[in-house]
């Protein structure tokens, strides 16, 4: 008596086959967008999905600013960009070819935020570094409020010099409006200081006088700060070395 074994799958477990290489090259090929609409709803918009969450678990790409159906739904705009530069008669696949622009973009998402992380940590260690130093110069002695007025009082003849030469310096208009609100703040830090208070003066409170002043969100404050900080601790450093 012959032996009853499990009987094979017929389940395939992948998600890019040959209908998908035609898909491609059939939505290549539509001359509607309500053709080629249907072709990707149908053949590719699956494989797409199971595509991209491969790699994102295969390679552990997870932009942690955003979650997953953001992060598919980017990609996939991405990638549909980029698909009618596909060649079918190059000798690739497309699965290859969508795979790897799928990769390289979601390394290039995470490379952006990890570099605007940093961006946004030097951010705040400016702010953190002004409102300490106002909280120090209040919390000590006369000499520390000599040494903030003289830091305030450079600082903002500098970013005045970058200002005036804004073409030299490339300076947008975003960056303009942050620099002379950046003047306002230092020109007027006493005044500012006594209004909020010794335990409300933090860089929630500078952050908000920036953007009550230029009417910008703070990425575009972030943006603009970037040629005024290095102004501002390259002139610390020289005050405090001096």
């Amino acid at each position: 008596m012959a032996k009853r074994g499990r009987k094979p799958s017929n389940k395939r477990k992948g998600y890019f086959y040959e209908e998908q290489e035609e898909a491609v090259k059939n939505y290549l090929k539509a001359e509607t967008k309500e053709e080629k609409d249907k072709i990707f709803k149908k053949w590719l918009e699956p494989a797409f999905e199971k595509m991209i969450t491969s790699i994102i678990r295969r390679y552990n790409l997870y932009p942690p600013d955003e979650n997953f159906q953001d992060t598919f739904d980017d990609t996939v705009s991405f990638l549909m960009t980029k698909i009618e530069c596909f060649k079918p008669d190059s000798g690739y696949k497309a699965y290859s070819y969508c795979g790897t622009i799928c990769k390289n973009y979601l390394i290039y998402k995470i490379n952006q935020f990890n570099k605007n992380q940093k961006r946004n940590e030097r951010y705040d260690m400016m702010q953190s570094d002004i409102s300490d130093s106002i909280k120090f110069s209040y919390d000590d002695d006369s000499n520390n409020i000599s040494f903030l007025t003289k830091l305030m009082n450079n600082t903002v003849k500098k970013i005045n010099d970058i200002i005036d030469k804004r073409e030299k310096f490339r300076l947008s208009e975003d960056e303009i409006k942050v620099g002379k609100a950046l003047i306002e703040l230092m020109n007027n830090w006493e005044d500012l200081f006594a209004q909020m208070g010794s335990d409300k003066f933090n860089k929630s409170s500078i952050l908000l006088f920036l953007k009550e002043t230029t009417l910008l969100n703070t990425k575009q404050i972030r943006d603009g700060m970037k040629k005024y900080k290095t102004a501002y601790y390259g002139i610390k450093s020289i005050m405090i070395n001096s």
